[in-house]
């Protein structure tokens, strides 16, 4: 019998690149103050490449994403870390890291890219505390009450003031364009975070005409048929869901580590609740949570997908692991849209 290993062999011999792991999220101890770092990775970070989140989009019209073009348009807002009066700081970043200079990393039909922002870390607790001393100094000093246009500019004297010397924190975001499928897969759970991440991605290319992935039929009631009968091969359930009333949208419940085909699920579905987020297993390789929008959440892949991955080196390693991730991603994306009903038509 055919393993997934056996499966993955010819399709990996054609993703071998160099490759580094990558942190999402790291914590800047030197003062954001420090212009001229020669470095924007300050130091290494667990290894990143398995997305967690998928938020799909469809590509309307053919753009050029080639290497060069993306690599070109990307180059004219690489990162720049905070200067000292920054709030913060959005660019694209090598995704392999310090392995490499580039700024798009193409592996077979699917090219890599990463971008980071910085943000100065000034807590909201200790701002109100200095706010509050100022104002009770003013009042005090000038024997009347402070006024709001006053108070505003307290506040930002405040902020400019803590700017220089506060700390920053990075986060990450990873994508990756499908250019066989006209696809752009973003590792992100929230549609703000994906449309802040088009914008930039938008201003850099000039175009990115694209819509959100969605299915045919509706995505709410095809999971409550799920839950109610049966899930179609190659699904299993997990133990956890949404349930949302159809005529109020506040009336939800939320079940965690609970028998999805249990009575008290079946109870919630006769009063007219439907399913609207649905923890599932793929073919006993990645476990997921499915919204009602076409959104994939804490997408886990299992040790019988990521063991198999081997590798003499770390830049192997990413290319070789990013590789099957894509492989696998696409076959989920299939499998989902067919039993959905298909693309919907946009």
């Amino acid at each position: 019998m055919r393993t997934r290993h056996d499966l993955w062999k010819p399709l990996l011999s054609h993703h071998i690149f160099l490759a580094k792991k990558q942190p999402d999220f790291e914590l800047d101890f030197a003062a954001s103050g420090a212009e001229n770092r020669s470095s924007i990775y300050p130091f290494k970070a667990r290894f990143l490449m398995w997305f967690k989140n998928l938020r799909v989009y469809r590509l309307t019209q053919k753009i050029d994403l080639s290497p060069k073009n993306l690599s070109e348009n990307l180059s004219k807002n690489k990162f720049k870390p905070c200067l000292k009066m920054d709030f913060s700081r959005f660019g694209w970043v090598p995704p392999l890291g310090k392995l490499g200079q580039e700024l798009v990393h193409p592996v077979g039909q699917y090219t890599l890219i990463s971008a980071r922002r910085q943000e100065k870390i000034l807590p909201a607790a200790a701002i109100t505390e200095l706010l509050e001393e100022k104002v009770s100094e003013f009042e005090e000093r000038e024997a009347r009450m402070v006024y709001r246009k006053e108070k505003t500019r307290f506040k930002e004297d405040i902020l400019h003031s803590l700017l220089p010397n506060a700390l920053t924190r990075s986060s990450y975001i990873n994508a990756y364009f499908d250019t066989k499928n006209d696809l752009l897969i973003i590792d992100v759970s929230s549609p703000g975070k994906a449309d802040d991440f088009m914008d930039s991605l938008r201003a850099a290319l000039g175009e990115l005409p694209v819509v959100p992935l969605s299915c045919h039929g509706d995505a709410a009631d095809i999971m409550t048929r799920w839950v109610k009968n049966r899930v179609p091969k190659g699904f299993e359930l997990d133990d956890e869901c949404e349930l949302k009333n159809r005529q109020d949208a506040k009336n939800v419940v939320r079940c965690k580590q609970q028998d999805l085909t249990g009575k008290e699920i079946k109870q919630h579905l006769l009063a007219g609740k439907r399913v609207t987020q649905l923890a599932l297993t793929w073919r006993n390789a990645i476990r997921f949570v499915l919204t009602e929008d076409f959104a994939i959440k804490r997408l886990k892949f299992e040790d019988s997908v990521n063991e198999q991955v081997e590798a003499d080196d770390e830049a192997a390693r990413f290319d070789q692991d990013f590789s099957v991730m894509t492989i696998e991603v696409t076959q989920l994306i299939d499998d989902v849209l067919a039993e959905f009903g298909g693309e919907a038509k946009t």
